[in-house]
């Protein structure tokens, strides 16, 4: 009798991790790379600002420089989590290099990357960082120092990944709160403004001159020879450009909050 309830309850349980795993592991329709991505910019972005910008009794809203940067923190925030991921899982990361080199040919570079941005996610994956990292396996097609730990690329990007982070969620919350540096309505906390700046300017110059040094290093390699303009500009160009304007608009931004060094550059620069 305890034998077949026994018997039993270890079918139950057996049954139930079953059902629990194939929730987990089952697509998530409409649910892939792209907008999943998408996705983390509309809850990180989008809403935060349509928040603001219905919320707020005051007659001044966010500016586009404020809006755009937070834009840009938030998307560096999810590709740094993968950075972080590419040091972890880079033996991974170059097993899987090999095997898409044995998959696609040259001519079908292309076709690697739509499979991975249109990539199916589930619950598990859509939070399993080895998932998220086949884009450095991918992009290895088109310059493999991202499947090379010894190359510039890789340490680089490892770097912005543990470094950028923080100040990242910083100045999206001086960007969505600025008024959060002052008490009293005292708008002259020279301190906090100076130093958020200097954060701000440390850590976009740091992403700008990682990206301008490493289009120098691919351009000298001649890393763009047997591939298509048109990949190139897309897959190498477009991608890495998003890290050389909007630093370039977060050292704007970064300059005039040190040089005003008070409340109302935050207010100027970022609205409320």
């Amino acid at each position: 009798y305890h034998s077949s309830i026994m018997a039993t309850t270890v079918k139950k349980m057996t049954t139930t991790a079953m059902t629990s795993s194939s929730f987990l592991d089952r697509p998530i329709p409409g649910l892939n790379i792209t907008t999943a991505i998408a996705l983390w910019l509309v809850v990180t972005t989008v809403f935060p600002v349509y928040y603001r910008a219905t919320q707020t009794m005051q007659t001044t809203r966010m500016t586009w420089l404020g809006i755009s940067l937070l834009g840009f923190n938030n998307l560096n925030i999810l590709i740094a989590v993968c950075e972080i991921g590419l040091g972890k899982y880079i033996t991974n990361i170059q097993d899987h290099y090999r095997h898409l080199q044995k998959t696609y040919k040259q001519e079908d570079r292309w076709q690697a990357a739509i499979s991975y941005l249109t990539l199916p996610l589930s619950l598990r994956t859509l939070f399993d960082l080895s998932v998220w990292c086949q884009m450095w396996s991918t992009y290895s097609l088109w310059d493999p120092s991202y499947s090379n730990r010894e190359s510039f690329g890789f340490f680089i990007d490892v770097g912005n990944g543990y470094s950028t982070i923080l100040p990242c969620i910083l100045w999206d919350f001086v960007i969505l709160f600025p008024n959060s540096l002052f008490q009293n309505d005292n708008r002259n906390n020279r301190p906090y403004t100076v130093l958020v700046g200097m954060i701000g300017a440390c850590m976009y110059w740091q992403v700008l001159y990682g990206t301008i040094i490493y289009f120098l290093s691919f351009v000298f390699n001649k890393r763009y020879v047997g591939k298509p303009v048109v990949e190139i500009s897309a897959f190498v160009g477009f991608t890495n450009g998003i890290w050389f304007v909007f630093p370039i608009l977060g050292l704007y931004a970064s300059y005039q909050l040190l040089v005003q060094g008070n409340g109302d550059a935050v207010i100027n620069i970022f609205g409320v």
